[in-house]
């Protein structure tokens, strides 16, 4: 993501990242929607959660997953 000296990622990259860390590239378009309609906080809570999360643990997809969280997060 960001380092300390580094200037922020912008949204775009952000979530060109996020969909290559999920496996989901060819569907980049969808990630940058997430940045249209949700938090960044909210989107980078779900991601770290799914990311630290062994991969065995994972009953669908790491996609899947951040979809879930995202929403259930977004809730509160």
């Amino acid at each position: 993501m960001e380092t300390k000296n580094a200037k922020p990622a912008s949204k775009d990259e952000l979530a060109t990242e996020i969909a290559k860390a999920l496996g989901e590239e060819q569907r980049i378009d969808l990630y940058r929607h997430v940045f249209e309609r949700h938090d960044e906080a909210v989107i980078m809570k779900a991601f770290d959660h799914v990311i630290k999360l062994p991969t065995e643990k994972i009953k669908k997809s790491k996609s899947a997953l951040f979809f879930y969280l995202l929403n259930k997060y977004a809730e509160k």
